[in-house]
């Protein structure tokens, strides 16, 4: 796990972000019963993808690793893009925006980082593998 420091940052900073979300979900009375399990589901679907991703780091399973970080990653960036759109076109007060277009910079910087450390770290695998002899052609000895 400490050649994926990113990779650890991005599994730490979900579950803090999306943690304290399902918090702040239940504990608001302007939501109804379908909006708060609809927002819990966004909230716990980060939280597993990250619970599985530490798991595939702790266990040091490269493939399950690349593909689980992978994941978080593509999906911290398209909620956050998606997401902050939204919020800055709707009517929020400024700070409310302010606070979550942090979120959201921090999200994607820390999911680019552990993109970048998963090709990083996989890249001298792939050039370990043995190229395949390349075909012979012509005609062959008698």
């Amino acid at each position: 796990m400490r050649q994926r420091p990113a990779a650890l940052a991005l599994v730490a900073w979900t579950f803090f972000v999306w943690t304290t979300r399902l918090l702040n979900i239940w504990r608001d009375d302007a939501l109804d019963a379908g909006e708060k399990w609809g927002r819990t589901g966004l909230a716990l679907s980060f939280t597993v993808v990250a619970v599985v991703a530490l798991v595939a780091l702790w266990r040091r399973a490269s493939g399950a690793s690349t593909w689980a970080v992978g994941a978080l990653a593509g999906w911290s960036v398209a909620v956050w893009v998606v997401r902050d759109v939204r919020i800055l076109t709707a009517d929020h007060p400024g700070g409310f925006k302010v606070v979550h277009t942090v979120l959201a910079v921090i999200s994607i910087a820390l999911a680019a980082w552990a993109w970048r450390e998963l090709r990083r770290v996989a890249a001298p695998v792939a050039d370990a593998v043995p190229a395949t002899p390349p075909l012979r052609t012509g005609s062959s000895p008698r």
